[in-house]
């Protein structure tokens, strides 16, 4: 559906404007149809049509005129129209909610048809990855059944009436409206929490305005991240940055719209040590924690628990930037996380996605708090080799969502163990000596199935055959010893 001259502004001018049109859509024959879809009846689709000669042969993509929704009020507003001059303003108020009422219930309708009328994208992950679900369908499968229709626009019609909305942009209502009527029901904790975010935002520029009703439409008004939003917005610390600051915090906010991260977003701005980094690496930090919170596919109790180690108001580890090199993604020592700047760029947008760029922000801040955890040093031990084995285990789960399997586990750690410049001769070590060389060789064995010694160790690490293992290649690793959740 299009609306005449803009759909930002043709139902907020105080103008009458009820030229809206749409089109037949694929499967619409007949105007009663077209009818049935719109809310309105035959006869009124037909008189606002004369160009129409059969109304039984319409095919898709013929334009349709749609009649103005009749409302007491408009009637009114349009008869006081030739009322005397200190009566205008008063008609011109009228005349205003008519086409508010028309606007509210156009754009309820639309949006709910548009939702139901793509069963394909039923529990798809729109922008974010928030899920939503498929509104209530009428038993012509078009759009929300009458009671749900009717409850969507009285609620919207109590968002619409407050102060916090009139203040909007006629853009910035339109949008408002949009994200309200794109997942029915909306519920009246859903109306609320956007009238309280709505006053919030008149405290923004309108590009950052423009952010935060980005991330509000990408989460169809979900009513947890409104919450955390208006908190965030109203936090002193949120408050108390520069403009560029802010653009920062919320294109992020935007970038990975959820309840949680809003909220992990939040409690990062209260940290001195995101405080006390440059504009750059708070840019970096921002978009890092943002990425590492949002992952919808990863272990949420580890992401939670070590999301918690940096955020916590009583926590002291330390997130820190630079250019490590060599390949290194991130190290820890003494409770501070250093994460490379060659692998996350400054800048406002979402972190590109690819191998590099989803290991640091995605394991690597797992992995290495684990160590942190387990109090993990370098030594020719088992125990050591458990720690990397852990770590790596760990960060695994963070990014997948699940345990690696026993082929995963060879391939992806276990041979660098046993290879790795710097890991080699620890390993080399520990299967020399006498009492940690069976715990590793009982460690390889737990994996492969296959009976290991001081002989054969490096063999089956580096080139034995998966598919000829006693043990399942694709059974899950065995779980390593020590803090697997970063509790």
């Amino acid at each position: 559906m299009r609306i005449e001259g803009g759909a930002a502004t043709a139902g907020w001018s105080d103008q009458d404007q009820d030229l809206t049109t749409t089109t037949v859509e694929a499967g619409e024959t007949t105007l009663a149809q077209v009818a049935a879809r719109l809310g309105v009846s035959a006869e009124d689709l037909q008189s606002a049509n004369p160009q129409i000669a059969n109304a039984n042969g319409l095919t898709p993509g013929v334009e349709i005129h749609i009649p103005p929704i009749s409302n007491p009020s408009a009637a009114k507003a349009d008869s006081a129209e030739a009322a005397p001059a200190d009566h205008v303003s008063l008609a011109t108020s009228k005349r205003m909610e008519g086409n508010v009422d028309a606007i509210i219930a156009k754009t309820a309708l639309s949006s709910a048809w548009d939702s139901s009328l793509n069963p394909s994208d039923a529990g798809a992950s729109p922008r974010g990855g928030i899920r939503h679900e498929v509104p209530a369908a009428n038993p012509l499968g078009r759009g929300p059944a009458p009671g749900v229709e009717q409850d969507l626009i009285d609620k919207m019609r109590t968002v619409v009436e407050t102060p916090q909305f009139r203040t909007l942009s006629s853009a910035d209502k339109n949008t408002v409206l949009q994200a309200l009527a794109s997942n029915p029901p909306l519920t009246q904790d859903k109306a609320n929490q956007t009238i309280n975010l709505l006053g919030s935002l008149a405290s923004l520029s309108p590009g950052d305005r423009q952010l935060a009703l980005d991330g509000f439409t990408a989460t169809h008004a979900e009513p947890g991240y409104a919450a955390n939003l208006k908190k965030l917005i109203d936090d002193p610390k949120f408050t108390g940055l520069t403009g560029a600051e802010k653009t920062a915090v919320l294109s992020q906010v935007r970038n990975y719209p959820d309840a949680k991260t809003v909220g992990n977003i939040d409690r990062m701005l209260n940290k001195d040590w995101f405080q006390s980094q440059g504009p750059e690496d708070q840019q970096r930090s921002l978009k890092t924690i943002a990425r590492f919170s949002h992952n919808p596919d990863g272990d949420r109790k580890i992401i939670d628990n070590t999301l918690d180690k940096f955020l916590s108001p009583a926590s002291d580890f330390k997130l820190e930037w630079k250019m490590i090199g060599d390949g290194t993604y991130g190290q820890a020592a003494n409770k501070v996380l250093t994460l490379s700047t060659e692998y996350i760029h400054a800048g406002n947008d979402k972190i590109p996605e690819n191998y590099d760029t989803n290991r640091i922000s995605l394991n690597t801040v797992a992995h290495e708090v684990n160590h942190l955890l387990n109090n993990d040093v370098p030594a020719n031990t088992f125990q050591y080799f458990n720690g990397e084995y852990r770590a790596w285990y760990v960060g695994f789960q963070t990014q997948h969502g699940r345990p690696p399997t026993n082929e995963e586990a060879v391939n992806q750690r276990l041979r660098d163990l046993s290879t790795d410049t710097f890991y080699g001769p620890f390993t080399a070590a520990a299967a020399a000596d006498p009492v940690e060389g069976p715990k590793l060789f009982n460690f390889l064995k737990s994996v492969t199935g296959m009976n290991v010694d001081a002989s054969n160790w490096k063999q089956v690490i580096n080139s034995s055959n998966p598919d000829l293992w006693p043990n399942s290649k694709t059974s899950p690793a065995p779980a390593p010893v020590g803090n697997n959740d970063n509790h």
